[in-house]
């Protein structure tokens, strides 16, 4: 029989769904509406026969993405996606037997990630309320620690590390040369960032998606930043050509027209919270704070699961809770007229 790597080979793996465009997709975190057309219309009228002949070119995006944060070209990487970067920094920097440290529920590939470079897992729970305590983090940190990934804001419950928080364990995490990796995939929601600490630490790891806020989840495309150092030794293992030409045009830009683009998907979104907020609040649904683009709503009435059903019978998708959000439900937070949308419903059906 021919050889299969065991780790992989025993790896399970639930596939994403699909068939989901013609829903009105409150489930994913994602912008339905993507974005602004002025924005879209002036990249797309670049792409030519010709444009798409050429392999792609990553220098100028790179370096412009990098000077917009007060970086060097030499502390950023671009990869197909976020998810992809984190497996690079884990396939890179992990260690075969050494602990991973994840708080439980979030991001669920660091956990997949680290199993297939032979890493332990150690899943940190929140406490009953759904607050959590950082000393469980840095408690957990010993010689056998590795990794520790913080998510900030943590997805799916939506809180978030102080500075000073975090500060104190890259301090820890050093001491025994572990690295730690700050996911800020919904920083823009949160505005708070890390990235300058990654000149100060050579054990830190910034990543950040052009997903979530910047809407255009469907080009893939993600960013490492980190020490010249440790982003070199990321180069050596990315392979060429993975983040594709389309991609790094409209990251260029969106560099380019970041203000205009921000304050523009930034009124919609906040004006959508601040309706969503309001409107459970009014009628008695208990959330969880979040400082992400979702919140996580408790039935009044109806199991999650049964609200979860009905509102995609009415074209409407939302995350059912499962693990250690059993019961909740989990809303992305869009543009007001779908969170008028899903609560006209959800009032209707919770009953």
């Amino acid at each position: 029989m021919m050889y299969v790597n065991e780790k992989i080979k025993n790896t399970i793996r639930v596939p994403q769904p699909e068939g989901r465009g013609a829903y009105i997709r409150l489930d994913q975190n994602e912008n339905p509406d993507g974005l602004p057309k002025w924005l879209f219309d002036s990249v797309m009228e670049k792409v030519t026969p010709e444009f798409l002949s050429i392999y792609p070119e990553e220098t100028l995006p790179t370096t412009k993405y990098a000077e917009m944060l007060g970086l060097k070209k030499e502390n950023v990487t671009l990869t197909d996606g976020s998810t992809v970067g984190m497996g690079y920094v884990i396939k890179v920097f992990g260690e075969p037997h050494k602990d991973i440290l994840c708080v439980t529920p979030s991001f669920a590939m660091y956990e997949v990630y680290a199993k297939m470079v032979g890493m332990n897992v150690k899943q940190l729970k929140y406490e009953d309320d759904f607050s959590y305590k950082i000393e469980n983090t840095l408690d957990s940190i010993n010689e056998n620690t590795g990794i520790v990934v913080l998510v900030n804001p943590n997805m799916p419950v939506g809180n978030v590390y102080s500075r000073e928080e975090i500060i104190s364990i890259i301090e820890k995490a050093r001491q025994i040369n572990a690295v730690v990796i700050i996911d800020e995939a919904y920083y823009y929601f949160y505005n708070r960032t890390s990235v300058d600490l990654i000149k100060e630490y050579d054990n830190v790891f910034v990543l950040r998606t052009f997903s979530k806020m910047l809407s255009i989840p469907a080009l893939r495309l993600g960013v490492i930043m980190s020490s010249s150092e440790n982003i070199r030794c990321i180069n050596n293992y990315k392979p060429h050509y993975t983040v594709n030409s389309i991609a790094l045009l409209f990251a260029e830009a969106i560099v380019d027209n970041h203000d205009r683009l921000l304050f523009e998907l930034k009124e919609q979104y906040l004006e959508g919270k601040k309706y969503i907020m309001d409107a459970l609040a009014e009628n008695g649904y208990e959330t969880l704070p979040s400082e992400g683009c979702y919140v996580c709503i408790k039935p009044r009435y109806k199991t999650s699961r049964e609200i979860t059903d009905i509102l995609k019978e009415n074209n409407i998708l939302i995350l059912c809770g499962k693990d250690g959000l059993t019961g909740w439900l989990r809303l992305t937070i869009a543009h007001k007229k779908y969170m008028e949308i899903f609560m006209e419903i959800l009032i209707r059906i919770d009953k």
